[in-house]
């Protein structure tokens, strides 16, 4: 798997900026679960198969995400600019990923035996499950049921493990989209960023969109309300959803700030989308 700064101020017509929707409010805490670190606080907000989420890091930033007209725009508002992706730009990333991975692996088959696992060593500690994708190892990754419920905010979610190369990675406990107010609306809006995005992770492999709301929800048919990360075989972290709601969103919520600039999106240039 928050508050925007007091001088944003959103683009919008006079029309748009008089027109407010029934949507769904939600916010979450994450935390890690050793060390003294504060929870960070998200919030998402969907409308009419629109969504903004916000999230607030640990050293004062925000993340801003909003996903509208099949199109997802990444802001940051410390440098005032924007990233957009859609369907065509996914496309186009993923096959650079794929050019990439092309010739990473040409440059890797010419190595001596010894140089080819200090490639793969360093690439693996640098990158992750993306460097990873890139060498043609991303993980296998697959959940299953366990059978175990929990309640999260007074709403029962049932858990599912996330097992990837045969280790356990994250258990997602997901309710039933009747359990929540808007949660169809919420799970039809996440497949279709998830279709969207579809070209560009699946480039990268299962790994590149693990910790996005959005993953696996095909295969755990739910809203995931709680997500825990693991790492040899112990929990690390984990998400956890603190309110849900209705709540009119105002229309201006789903624009790009005024004054903002695009910047284009290119792989190895902040090309990963909610980053």
């Amino acid at each position: 798997m928050r508050k925007p700064p007091a001088h944003l101020a959103l683009l919008a017509t006079p029309l748009l900026v008089a027109t407010a929707h029934a949507g769904v409010y939600l916010e979450s805490s994450e935390k890690e679960l050793s060390g003294d670190d504060k929870p960070t606080t998200s919030r998402m907000w969907f409308d009419g198969g629109r969504m903004r989420t916000e999230h607030a890091e640990g050293d004062g930033d925000t993340q801003i995400v909003v996903f509208k007209d099949q199109s997802m725009y990444m802001l940051e508002p410390k440098s005032k600019t924007y990233r957009v992706m859609d369907k065509s730009a996914a496309q186009r990333l993923g096959g650079q990923v794929a050019d990439a991975k092309k010739k990473m692996e040409e440059r890797m088959a010419s190595m001596p035996p010894e140089q080819r696992q200090r490639m793969q060593e360093m690439m693996e500690k640098m990158g992750g499950s993306g460097a990873a994708g890139l060498m043609g190892k991303a993980p296998e990754r697959t959940v299953k049921n366990t059978g175990r419920t929990e309640t999260v905010a007074g709403i029962k979610c049932t858990v599912w493990e996330a097992i990837e190369d045969g280790k356990k990675d994250q258990e997602l406990c997901a309710a039933s989209p009747s359990a929540i107010p808007g949660g169809d609306e919420i799970m039809t809006t996440f497949r279709e960023i998830s279709s969207m995005l579809s070209s560009f992770t699946q480039s990268l492999g299962s790994g590149a969109s693990r910790n996005e709301p959005w993953h696996d929800m095909e295969k755990i048919n739910g809203v995931p309300i709680l997500t825990r990360e693991f790492e040899d075989g112990k929990a690390t972290s984990e998400m956890r959803l603190t309110a849900v709601k209705k709540q009119s969103v105002p229309a201006t919520s789903f624009e790009v700030p005024a004054g903002y600039t695009e910047k284009k999106m290119s792989f190895g240039a902040g090309a990963r989308p909610g980053e």
